[in-house]
């Protein structure tokens, strides 16, 4: 059995000598470990997006951000500041452009939890300037659970890959993931994962958890690369309880006031005036909207929601190219004192010029471009809505 001898500075250099197929063991066991004890948890997920053309340079899409939760060994997504994970499939949730799952905490439960996968040493690589052991391996299509959609297609595929150990202590530092035999259907030539492994504190305790990926999609005409973040990792509560004593019950039930719900009605104008601070070259599909309404919506001549009730909106789509910004926002209810109004509309058009509506063209509803240059804030904007049902 070949060996490796790493050096390991405390107080001093002590030499140890580790056989290759003992670390990975080791390395097995505390993934596993890892996993069983690790809580539900959710990080904040920051994917910026980026294409490349043959012969071209690569651009940058669009930034977008979601949160993610690792819920019973199920990945389950959000936008930031949702009520609740929702158990849907994440194109449902993100409709434009490339994205994956599976690299928050899917690939290692398959690769680590499914018995009989072969692991083949390949020896000390060098790494971010760290010297790490590196492991081969490949999964069958039968069993690897890997799909690849491509607009309406999908197929399922096999994967090969790598695992980079760290001898030090056995930790997991690298997965790689390669996708093999991709049906000539889906139009690509090559899908690729790569993600990177560190220590987090979740609660009181340390974990070993994903902290960056980078996912590569390519085809004949073009290539599509999302470099994944995660921050902010804490444990996932699915309910809250707020107890108040007696007195505190009745204040409470006292100062909230009965809420109404209102439906509005069809083809009605929404003038909206945002009060978030949206930088269009520092924002990112998922951001939370707030605006204003600053006209009475009525149905007749009668007011069925008053100017100043609050709008909340989340931007689903953020592009910029030289010619401007494509953006769309999607504003979901209505809050005011009293009252509240789930809301469904689409973009209109901007107050003042400089905007091209896209209702028109093959885009989604309510999509428009921001010509160049573009406003470095468009706080204070007025843009206006059109109900739909």
């Amino acid at each position: 059995m070949r060996s490796f001898v790493f050096c390991l500075v405390l107080a001093g250099c002590a030499m140890a000598q580790i056989p290759r197929d003992v670390l990975f063991y080791q390395a097995r066991t505390k993934m596993l470990e890892n996993l069983e004890n690790q809580p539900n948890y959710t990080c904040l997920e920051t994917v910026e997006r980026m294409r490349q053309a043959p012969g071209g340079a690569s651009t940058v899409q669009d930034t977008l951000r979601l949160e993610v939760a690792l819920v019973n060994g199920k990945e389950l997504f959000a936008w930031p500041g949702a009520k609740e994970f929702e158990d849907k499939d994440i194109d449902e949730i993100v409709s434009t452009g490339m994205f994956g799952n599976g690299n928050y905490g899917m690939y290692v439960r398959m690769i680590f939890g499914t018995g009989g996968l072969r692991f083949e040493s390949k020896g000390p690589t060098s790494l971010g300037g760290r010297m790490l052991e590196r492991y081969d391996f490949a999964v069958k299509k039968e069993i690897s659970g890997y799909w690849i959609r491509v607009q309406k297609s999908k197929a399922l595929v096999g994967y090969h890959g790598s695992l980079f150990v760290d001898p030090a202590n056995a930790d997991l530092r690298r997965l790689e993931v390669i996708a093999d035999d991709i049906p000539a259907e889906l139009g690509l030539t090559a899908a690729e994962d790569r993600i990177d492994y560190a220590r987090s504190v979740i609660g009181d305790e340390e974990f070993l958890l994903p902290v960056e990926s980078a996912l590569l999609m390519s085809g004949s005409d073009l290539v599509s690369r999302n470099h994944t973040r995660f921050s902010g990792c804490r444990k996932f509560s699915g309910e809250s309880t707020l107890i108040l004593d007696d007195a505190e019950f009745a204040e409470a039930l006292v100062e909230a006031p009965e809420v109404k719900e209102v439906q509005l009605p069809a083809d009605a104008l929404l003038l909206l005036e945002l009060r978030t601070a949206l930088k269009p070259r520092a924002a990112a599909v998922g951001d939370s909207v707030e605006a204003k309404l600053i006209s009475d919506v009525k149905r007749g001549k009668e007011k069925v929601v008053p100017k100043g009730a609050i709008a909340n909106g989340r931007i689903l789509r953020l592009e910029i190219s030289r010619q401007g910004a494509t953006l769309a926002i999607q504003f979901y209810d209505l809050e005011w004192p009293g009252g509240h109004a789930d809301v469904k509309a689409v973009f209109e058009r901007r107050a003042g010029l400089g905007v091209i509506s896209m209702r028109t063209l093959n885009a989604e509803p309510g999509t428009f471009i921001l010509p160049e240059p573009l406003p470095p804030n468009l706080k204070g904007e007025v843009f206006y809505y059109r109900t739909v049902r």
